[in-house]
């Protein structure tokens, strides 16, 4: 089993700050976590005071009986809500805030094991 770490970053003149992280689902295998980290990183809309504003996303193991709970969503809005960026720009970054409003996909149930009638 794996989980995503989302990393918001916001840059304010030269500093990059690593402004919030939350963990994002459960997924049975990596190769389904990356697909999920693939739409979800890049850059997002930039708040007016900052440079630039964008996700990173990392798959992380984690063992078959290990609950992740959604992590609080990122409050990108009220950075948003008084100073919008002046451009909305083609390159998906409004498409990744919107992804984040909606819950990550259940996780499909684990196979059944097979007892092996074996000594107790």
């Amino acid at each position: 089993m794996f989980t995503m770490i989302l990393l918001l970053y916001l840059q304010q003149h030269r500093e990059v700050m690593l402004e919030s992280t939350s963990l994002r689902g459960t997924y049975q295998t990596k190769k389904a976590c990356e697909a999920a980290a693939v739409r979800l990183r890049g850059p997002l809309p930039t708040p007016d005071g900052y440079a630039a504003a964008w996700h990173d996303a990392m798959c992380i193991p984690i063992e078959r009986n290990v609950i992740v709970n959604q992590g609080k969503p990122v409050d990108l809005g009220r950075l948003l809500q008084d100073r919008p960026p002046v451009v909305c720009e083609g390159t998906g970054a409004w498409r990744r805030v919107a992804e984040l409003c909606v819950p990550a996909p259940a996780p499909a149930p684990a196979p059944p094991v097979k007892d092996k009638g074996g000594a107790r």
